[in-house]
């Protein structure tokens, strides 16, 4: 026992002093791609002088790394155990069984797959003619097995169907291609054994459409020296080459009368001659097609009329002038003269009585006369002929002379100028004058006038524009520099000189006025003032208010100011400015200064606000219109509250309801309010959806805070479209029904009760009083009739009673006439 366990333990020394191999990966099949180095670890676990080796899959030892004679597979030794292979930029030469070993015997094998990296080839674009089965070709180079995707857009292609075939792998088949086929797919490929790479190429299908034309030339009737155009325009996939030639198949070139001009869709011929008349086409063709498609079109040239040249002419203010039009050459023309782009019409123009259009020489020759010519009549004047072979036209030019005048218009605009001493200041004069004038200024200074050229402080630059303004500007430097300051302007017509003046008085700036402030509003955090503008601006305009308030806060005095921007929108005298962010029951201060261009003015009288207590938000503002432009919808919109009361809105609230405008204080039969919808506090528009059209309907809105719900405001409205009226049936109210029913019924109690009248001599009322209660009926009230003598000692017998013991019929003899009745004040009866 002792010597058996003795050879184990031998047993286990010898193995452990033998050691072990183990690589990392440990395989025993490693796969990998072509496109990364590979690396793999042999560890030997044993005596460290043993170095594991390794063996390539033809059984070679591989060299250690350095040695010049790897071909990309080397090893290395990081450690006296560990050995390293190092395959560099792997080869299909490259797999196979890889074989570590020692030489004690020890060994371990890792079989290396190697796989190309996954690439698909695709021709971009690939054209197919329109409605042909079209094979869009996507080729794979792979080893492993494949799975195809095609995508055309967004859309994936999912199975074979009736548009699209991807049975066979390389190529995806569209049916019957259309240009809604046109575009670009998605060719992708993922391997389903190996790496699982996956790969994708987008293919441009480019589907051809034959040539259309679509808008073609037309006939073109063209005139001598002038221009013609053609136009050829034609659809088709990829877009058409449009060619032009004649009628004699030359081919058209541009060159310099001829021009071809957006891809050939037009053709000009410029300065036509009679020899350029004929038949022009146009055709159209797509490149891989052979089909084409033409348009011929058809140019004649005529002659047209020669105007005589127009001429210049000047003339003097309230003289008499006179334009001539003739023409020179062509056929017999229509002569018309021409202002401003409207005909004038032979005889006494109607807008001015001294100009006077006269047809003379048989209508050869038209005359233009002025009377008496005015400074309005300055201009273009145009001689228009026009016959069959086409129209020509020539310019007369007139010109007006007349002495520099002030234009009104633009000096009145201007205004008075006013300014300030270090502010630069620029003045205007404005004239009209034939021909142009030149212009001086001059300024008087207590009795002496200087011109401005002669005065070196301040520095004046005088200046003059096209438009007849003359200017001078200059910086004022003391109070002599304001005053008035004289511009003249002067011509020369016929060799007289022309010479006016104008004056304008330059005036010191000046502080405004205070204004006067009422408190026009208190709410529960603002204050809205009513201001009315200072009688004395300063001679500037006011471009703002400084707006200062004084209150108590802890026992001592805060102020505060604020600057508004002037508004001038009101019509009346006064403006209103909002205060805004107070605190609400306390008073305040106030006084207001208006400020010019040049100064602040005086501070206005005090005046005391003082804010409301707080309280629930004021109503908004609804700004929207009565009348939607949607049929289903309705957009409300509003400005928010006038003041929030104290307290910071937290959210607006909106109620609807559907009513009637004849009833306005109704909610109308399924007319009920709608629930209440919260809109957040930043937003001032809401949208109101599924409305029915043709609607009247009410909204409501109010803001609300911690204070509570706001006050409301309210609007009606009323969709758009037409209301649909009923097809088949016409509903009633029910009032009308119930008028209906109780009519027919009226109309049945009078037919019974006329009926009983005729049959039982009593109407249906009665007969049921008879019946039903015991009364009599109205032939037997008390007529009792008294019977002869021979029958006295039976006492009286009523004519009822004689009814009722007969046969229920009356006798036909009654026994007493109407006027012996018992009761009666007669007689006995006989």
């Amino acid at each position: 026992m002792d010597s058996l366990r003795i050879l184990l333990f031998a047993l286990a020394y010898v193995r452990l002093s033998y050691g072990a191999v183990s690589l990392a990966p440990q395989g025993p099949t490693l796969e990998k791609g072509m496109t990364e180095d590979i690396v793999i670890l042999c560890t030997y676990s044993g005596d460290d002088d043993l170095r594991p080796q390794w063996r390539d899959p033809q059984n070679n030892v591989v060299p250690l790394a350095g040695t010049g004679v790897s071909g990309g597979v080397a090893v290395t030794h990081p450690t006296t155990t560990i050995t390293k292979l190092e395959i560099t930029n792997p080869q299909e030469s490259h797999e196979g069984q890889y074989t570590c070993f020692t030489t004690d015997g020890e060994q371990k094998s890792i079989n290396l797959v190697l796989y190309p990296p996954l690439e698909l080839e695709a021709d971009s674009p690939q054209s197919f003619e329109i409605y042909r089965n079209a094979r869009v070709l996507c080729k794979v180079n792979s080893k492993a097995n494949v799975l195809y995707e095609w995508k055309f857009g967004e859309l994936a292609i999912a199975g074979t169907n009736a548009k699209y075939n991807i049975e066979h792998k390389e190529y995806l088949e569209i049916v019957n291609i259309s240009s809604q086929d046109d575009g670009t797919y998605e060719c992708s490929a993922t391997e389903t054994t190996g790496l699982v790479a996956s790969d994708s190429i987008d293919i441009r299908v480019e589907v051809l459409v034959p040539p259309k034309i679509t808008l073609g030339p037309e006939d073109f009737n063209g005139t001598e020296g002038k221009n013609a155009e053609f136009k050829c325009i034609a659809t088709g996939n990829p877009p058409p080459v449009l060619r032009w030639t004649t009628s004699g198949n030359q081919v058209i070139e541009s060159t310099d009368r001829f021009t071809i001009e957006d891809s050939g869709e037009k053709l000009i011929i410029n300065d036509l001659r009679k020899a350029d008349e004929g038949s022009y086409i146009c055709t159209a063709t797509v490149e891989k097609l052979t089909i084409t498609a033409q348009r011929v079109a058809t140019l004649r040239v005529f002659i047209p009329p020669v105007v005589q040249e127009g001429i210049e002419k000047s003339a003097l203010e309230n003289s008499r002038e006179t334009l001539s039009c003739n023409t020179v050459s062509g056929d017999k023309s229509e002569l018309t003269w021409r202002r401003f782009g409207e005909d004038m019409p032979v005889g006494v123009q109607p807008t001015a009585a001294d100009i006077e259009v006269q047809s003379l020489q048989d209508g050869s020759r038209l005359d233009l006369i002025f009377s008496s010519v005015k400074r309005s009549y300055n201009g273009s004047y145009e001689c228009f002929a026009k016959n069959a072979g086409g129209e020509a036209s020539a310019i007369s030019n007139l010109t007006v002379n007349f002495p520099p005048v002030i234009d009104k218009k633009r000096q009145d605009q201007q205004g008075a100028y006013t300014g300030w001493i270090g502010n630069e200041m620029t003045l205007t004069c404005y004239w009209l004058a034939n021909p142009p004038a030149q212009y001086y200024w001059v300024i008087k200074r207590n009795t002496q006038v200087t011109n401005l050229t002669d005065i070196s402080d301040p520095v004046f630059t005088v200046f003059s524009t096209a438009d007849g303004a003359s200017s001078v500007s200059f910086t004022p430097g003391k109070s002599e520099d304001f005053s008035v300051y004289t511009c003249y302007a002067y011509n020369v017509i016929d060799g007289v000189e022309q010479v006016a003046q104008h004056n304008i008085d330059f005036r010191s700036a000046g502080a405004p006025d205070a204004p006067n402030v009422e408190v026009d509003t208190n709410r529960p955090t603002s204050i809205t003032l009513r201001i009315e503008e200072p009688e004395y601006t300063g001679g500037l305009d006011i471009i703002s208010y400084n707006i200062t308030w004084k209150f108590e806060s802890r026992g001592e005095e805060v102020v505060k100011y604020e600057v508004f921007d002037y508004k001038n929108e009101d019509d009346e005298d006064f403006e209103r400015y909002v205060i805004e962010g107070l605190d609400s029951e306390k008073p305040y201060k106030i006084q207001v200064a208006a400020k010019n261009e040049y100064i602040l003015g005086e501070q206005s009288e005090e005046v005391i606000g003082r804010t409301l207590s707080s309280r629930p938000p004021y109503a908004p503002k609804i700004t929207s219109p009565q009348t939607s432009e949607s049929e289903t919808e309705y957009t409300l919109e509003w400005e928010e509250p006038a003041d929030n009361g104290g307290a910071e809105i937290e959210a607006y609230y909106i109620q609807y309801w559907e009513y009637d405008p004849n009833r306005p204080n109704e909610v109308i039969e399924n007319g009920d309010k709608s629930s209440v919808q919260k809109v957040d506090k930043v937003y001032r528009k809401h949208i109101i959806p599924e409305l029915e059209k043709a609607t009247d309907y009410k909204v409501e809105i109010w803001a609300s805070s911690t204070l509570g719900d706001g006050n409301r405001d309210i609007i009606a409205f009323k969709t758009a479209g037409k209301k649909n009226l009923p097809t088949e049936s016409v509903g009633l109210e029910k009032g009308t029904i119930i008028g209906i029913v109780i009519a027919a019924f009226l109309i049945v109690l009078i037919v019974v009760d006329i009926s009983c009248c005729i049959v039982n001599d009593c109407g249906m009322t009665m007969c049921l009083c008879v019946h039903c209660c015991g009364r009599q009926a109205p032939g037997t009230k008390a007529t009792e009739v008294e019977l002869g003598e021979g029958e006295a000692g039976k006492g009286k017998v009523t004519y009822s009673e004689i009814r009722e013991d007969g046969d229920g019929s009356a006798p036909s003899d009654p026994p007493v006439e109407k006027d012996k009745l018992i009761g009666s004040n007669q007689g006995p009866a006989e």
